[in-house]
């Protein structure tokens, strides 16, 4: 009876072991694919049948408009941004020809709230003069989310300070109109001087800078979230780079010790066994949450490490990327990465972005040369526009040969794909007399 006794004992923790490790498995993956605020959710959820488990957070009560962006509170994304645009221009603007051109510069711009168009290229697509195209972009700026309807990161920044309607550090306006690329540089020394700035009033307006934007359209094409919480911080200072898990962020979970030694001390076999498997659990989780955090640092610092150049100067474009490259590198699964950058943030010196825009495909390149991005092909295509003869543009065959000549290996077709992605015209539109 007893070597029965004993066999059916060993078989019953076998069965026990196998099935822990299967769910603990089950559980670090979905842990690791949730973002913060959805994962202190799930933890908390736990807790409630875990008398032993309590969920600690370090999140700041809900920020208000002009928060730093840490924890910004993100608009109603049910509306696209063109929609949200275009519902503002309607309601606040008579139907003028005025209107008519802001609505077709809401058109143009990009998922970012970017307007990839030149000046000159829009004057010359419609035939307007200077002053009524700087009246209507005066009035698409003016919209929300400010810093809408830039060309580019400086103008959008510049944009969100001057219509920020509370008080702004001294000096900010000038340092991002004046000395912009001596602050992506992190050059501070010359803009102290020039500014007539001391070491706080710096401080003040980096401080200030951070919280701007440089995306103003992200919102609106993204899933509906309550807030965003960046979980990774980087910094760029002297050429090196610096990634951090930001612990604001992140839950912690606590063990009652005390609860546990008060309940062991005094319950039965039967609520003894029930606390050991609640004690098991909390470790569990505890593991599944380190496992979490450390595979989310690993990937965020190869993700910057790969784009560093963009980290340095976000005028820079992005590197081409997959992730199967991080997979690779890091010899982990493709699902892995994929499920860690879900739905994951990452707060720079020059805004808060999702870990999925680092993420670049690869464009068409000759097979003895370096690998590029779309990015990078588009800037390129953009430099030969800029630099050809307006009298004799060049058509979509003469750019793919130029563009060749780049070791960029694209066809006609993929020429023509890209330049309207850029927003540039053909060439018989580009053609001046």
């Amino acid at each position: 009876m007893k070597p029965t006794q004993q066999f059916d004992f060993v078989q019953n923790q076998t069965q026990v072991q196998k099935f822990t490790l299967t769910q603990g498995m089950r559980q670090s993956i979905l842990m690791l694919q949730l973002d913060a605020l959805d994962l202190i959710d799930y933890l908390k959820n736990v807790s409630l049948e875990n008398p032993l488990l309590e969920v600690r957070t370090h999140l700041a009560p809900p920020a208000a408009p002009g928060a730093p962006a840490a924890e910004q509170p993100l608009a109603d994304t049910h509306q696209s941004l063109f929609e949200y645009l275009l519902t503002q221009a309607q309601l606040t603007m008579r139907d003028t020809p005025l209107r008519t051109l802001v609505i077709y510069l809401v058109q143009q711009l990009d998922p970012r709230g970017y307007l990839p168009l030149s000046d000159a290229e829009i004057q010359k697509e419609l035939g307007i003069d200077a002053i009524t195209l700087a009246d209507a972009k005066t009035l698409l700026q003016r919209l929300d989310p400010p810093g809408v309807g830039a060309h580019d990161l400086q103008e959008c920044l510049y944009l969100q300070a001057e219509q920020d309607p509370d008080p702004i550090p001294d000096g900010v306006l000038a340092l991002l109109q004046e000395h912009f690329d001596d602050l992506v540089a992190h050059r501070y020394q010359p803009i102290k001087q020039a500014l007539g700035l001391d070491d706080a009033g710096l401080t003040a307006c980096l401080h200030y800078v951070q919280t701007l934007s440089a995306d103003p359209g992200l919102a609106y094409n993204h899933t509906p979230v309550e807030f965003v919480v960046p979980e990774l911080t980087v910094t760029v200072r002297d050429g090196k780079a610096s990634l951090k898990l930001n612990r604001r962020g992140q839950a912690e979970l606590i063990f009652a010790q005390a609860t546990y030694d008060e309940l062991k001390a005094t319950a039965d076999a039967e609520a003894r066994e029930y606390l050991q498997a609640k004690k098991e659990q909390f470790r569990a989780l505890e593991y599944a949450l380190q496992r979490r955090e450390n595979t989310l640092t690993t990937i965020g610092r190869e993700i910057v490490r790969r784009q560093f150049a963009y980290f340095e100067n976000p005028q820079q474009p992005l590197a081409p990327l997959l992730l199967r490259d991080i997979a690779q590198t890091l010899q982990i699964a493709e699902s892995t990465v994929s499920r860690a950058i879900n739905g994951k943030y990452l707060q720079t010196d020059f805004g808060v972005f999702p870990l999925k825009m680092f993420f670049s495909r690869y464009a068409p390149a000759v097979a003895t040369e370096a690998a590029h991005s779309t990015d990078q092909l588009i800037k390129a295509l953009k430099q030969l526009v800029a630099a050809e003869d307006s009298k004799h543009p060049l058509s979509d065959e003469a750019l793919a040969k130029q563009l060749a000549a780049a070791h960029f290996a694209v066809a006609r077709r993929t020429v023509a794909k890209y330049r309207q992605k850029a927003g540039i015209a053909p060439a018989h539109a580009r053609k001046q007399p």
